[in-house]
């Protein structure tokens, strides 16, 4: 019987892809393309991640396809879907919106993933105590890599006009081109950070760190500025608010966040970077109201 911590998860999952769906629809047939074949990427790089590498296996969710859960695939859907409609608020070139969107997909991930394999949702092949909390570095190289790699051949492929292109192939293709490309790019990164960066803790941790640093440093290197009257967008605060306000939840209802207060201090942490970084557009747009004339 399956657990209701899965089914909450799971349903919450649908209901906030819906609620991206909804939202996609309102921008053009091509976005709602963007975010439904994510869905299908997600479940093909879960699958294919657990063939290459044997580093987890999944508990049992309501509905699973070859030993992936659909509903992780919709998660990787939305949260790459809230990511890049939140950076649509900033101004910045495509190649650095792309190393930001990695950013808001890991403000979630770093907070959630301990909690998550002491769930059951998942289980990683290293001891529950080691690395960061029982979840490998690498995993966060993953999530980095699979985000920055799709958001930014989405937003490559923008820039050379294929999204408006008249030409069906063109119009139609960069969507699952896109999905191609990042799924090449996420095999060969597996591959290398599992048998040269990150064969151990400590290599996987400098591995990881330098990547970070390095998208850190082109998006800083860009002066990221607020696009200005930009609002507050609620399905977009929905998809990272509903995962830290879930996970914040059972860290502490089941002793978790007890057992580790550090856990404790990043899920908060993270909970409220994350509320800073939606409300800050609003926050701007309410400030240039205030100091224009008239």
């Amino acid at each position: 019987m399956i657990q209701p911590a899965f089914l909450i998860f799971e349903l919450a999952l649908y209901v906030l892809f819906l609620a991206c769906l909804w939202h996609a629809s309102r921008q053009g047939r091509t976005r709602v393309w963007e975010l439904t074949f994510s869905v299908f990427y997600g479940v093909l790089l879960e699958w294919m991640t657990i063939q290459q590498i044997s580093a987890y296996h999944y508990g049992d969710f309501l509905v699973m396809i070859a030993g992936a859960p659909l509903c992780i695939g919709v998660g990787w859907a939305i949260i790459i879907y809230s990511g890049m409609e939140y950076v649509s608020h900033i101004q910045l070139p495509g190649i650095a919106r792309a190393f930001l969107v990695g950013f808001m997909a890991l403000n979630i991930d770093f907070a959630c993933d301990a909690i998550a394999i002491r769930l059951g949702f998942w289980t990683w092949a290293i001891p529950p105590d080691t690395q960061w909390f029982g979840v490998p570095w690498g995993n966060f190289w993953a999530w980095y890599i699979v985000v920055i790699s799709f958001s930014g051949f989405l937003y490559a492929f923008q820039t050379w006009g294929w999204r408006t292109s008249s030409t069906f192939l063109k119009r139609w293709g960069y969507v699952p081109l896109t999905g191609l490309i990042s799924i090449v790019i996420l095999g060969l990164t597996n591959y290398l950070f599992v048998y040269e960066f990150g064969s151990d803790g400590i290599s996987g941790l400098l591995s990881m760190g330098f990547l970070l640093q390095v998208g850190a440093l082109i998006v800083i290197l860009y002066r990221p500025k607020i696009i200005p009257n930009s609002q507050l967008d609620p399905v977009s605060l929905a998809v990272p608010l509903v995962f830290h306000l879930f996970f914040n939840w059972y860290g502490f209802t089941n002793g978790y966040y007890r057992q580790h207060p550090t856990l404790a201090v990043v899920g908060i942490s993270m909970l409220l970077i994350g509320l800073w970084a939606h409300g800050l557009p609003l926050w701007k747009a309410r400030r240039q109201r205030l100091n224009s004339p008239g």
